[in-house]
């Protein structure tokens, strides 16, 4: 029996599923459910789908499985998860096909590596298939997987969570404090994280870059024979990438390196990948020139540390735009490294863009820095001040103006355009 057969037959023992949450994995789901599982009764739990709004929940006690959505917190709605009888999406797909995955989590670069790690093996000459938190549910490439296949999924620590399987090959890219308004505490944000190689085999594989490791989990815990912290491991092909392009970071070519090795694909292959390499949308993403300024549309940095690093890499940011919707993360660390950097003009908005303006106006410096109401704005503040380069790195989540970062990255976008004339 195909390993797509053991999965529909798993679930054709159920005589009741419910969907909680009908976002995109649960349509996904529904839509599969329609086709394989014609006589397993579907039931939608979710409030905006219920016309019975303040007791959509019920809905849960008449299933003996619900497909749980990564978006749905349990924390913030009261329910344990041991309450029910939970699953969802990624941890049956890994169950299921977990020999022929490679997972990418971590709080910062995950869809750019599992792109590169795509492009990569295509450049090889092998099949590979690409899903999961980038945007494409996995039981919509499950016909597609044969026996040659690979299939490079990213997954966010909201799919993570609980699950009880992992990949054969499990990345981690980097960790640091985020979502603190899904989880029950920090603690359960990295445990959420660690499900990525905590079931791991002896014959699996476990990459990370994280440099200190032993903060966060034991040797004990990571159960994979073959297992690689590549932080201080030297590059061995160096690419020079430019700011049209867009840039991979340094942590990232280094797993890169790592899996290109233990895969055994050629030098050819890899420096192609590189070579044919653009960023993607919303990560320090080129967005055009006006007046002799480059504009750089980073929306993606929802954390401190990913503003930090921005401005790093690009190096000659003389005008940063910062600010968002407040999670309590702390912004003493940016404030302070804001203080030292050479960026001149830092252009604040928002409920975190006044944090950070106060912090910083706290510190002695000898900065430009305006807090204004929103990132319209502030693009108009930034015009008129830069000299070379304006970044909107925000250092903080959306949620309280925009959809999503997408959406802020976009309107940066239309504001540059206008600025233009």
């Amino acid at each position: 029996m195909s390993k797509l057969q053991n999965f529909i037959s798993e679930l054709q023992g159920y005589k009741k599923i419910a969907i909680f949450g009908y976002g995109v994995e649960g349509k996904s789901f529904h839509a599969f459910a329609k086709r394989y599982l014609p006589e397993v009764e579907i039931r939608i739990v979710d409030k905006a789908y219920s016309s019975e709004h303040e007791n959509y929940l019920d809905g849960l006690a008449e299933a003996e499985l619900i497909i749980k959505s990564p978006g749905i917190s349990l924390h913030n709605l009261g329910i344990a998860y041991d309450d029910y009888n939970f699953t969802s999406i990624t941890e049956l797909f890994i169950k299921h096909f977990g020999s022929q995955i490679i997972g990418v989590t971590g709080t910062k670069g995950k869809s750019t590596l599992v792109t590169l790690i795509e492009s990569m093996l295509k450049n090889a000459g092998k099949k590979s298939l690409l899903c999961g938190n980038i945007g494409l549910p996995p039981l919509e490439i499950m016909e597609q997987i044969d026996d040659e296949s690979f299939v490079v999924m990213e997954l966010s620590s909201h799919q993570l969570h609980h699950i009880n399987y992992s990949p054969h090959i499990a990345i981690f890219t980097n960790l640091f404090a985020e979502h603190l308004d899904y989880y029950e505490s920090e603690d359960d944000y990295y445990r959420a994280k660690f499900n990525i190689f905590l079931h791991q085999r002896e014959n699996d594989i476990f990459i990370t870059n994280l440099p200190n490791q032993e903060k966060f989990f034991s040797q004990a815990e990571v159960k994979a024979k073959h297992f690689y912290n590549v932080h201080d491991k030297e590059l061995e092909i160096s690419y020079t990438f430019d700011i049209k392009q867009g840039y991979i970071h340094h942590a990232s070519l280094q797993i890169l390196e790592q899996l290109r090795e233990l895969l055994g694909i050629d030098t050819t292959a890899y420096t192609k990948t590189l070579r044919e390499f653009q960023t993607l949308p919303h990560r320090l993403e080129y967005v055009g020139e006006v007046g002799g300024v480059s504009y750089i549309n980073d929306s993606i940095a929802t954390i401190p540390e990913a503003t930090m690093e921005a401005i790093k890499i690009l190096k000659d940011v003389d005008t940063l735009i910062v600010g968002g919707y407040d999670r309590g993360i702390d912004y003493d660390g940016l404030a302070e490294f804001l203080c030292e950097s050479d960026v001149a003009n830092i252009i604040c908005f928002s409920d975190t863009g006044k944090q950070i303006y106060e912090k910083i106006e706290a510190c002695k410096h000898q900065k430009h820095i305006e807090y204004v109401d929103d990132l319209e704005e502030s693009v108009q503040k930034a015009a008129q001040c830069a000299k070379s380069r304006v970044l909107l790195s925000p250092a903080a989540s959306s949620f309280n103006s925009y959809k999503n970062f997408m959406e802020r990255g976009e309107h940066f976008r239309a504001l540059v355009t206008k600025i233009k004339g």
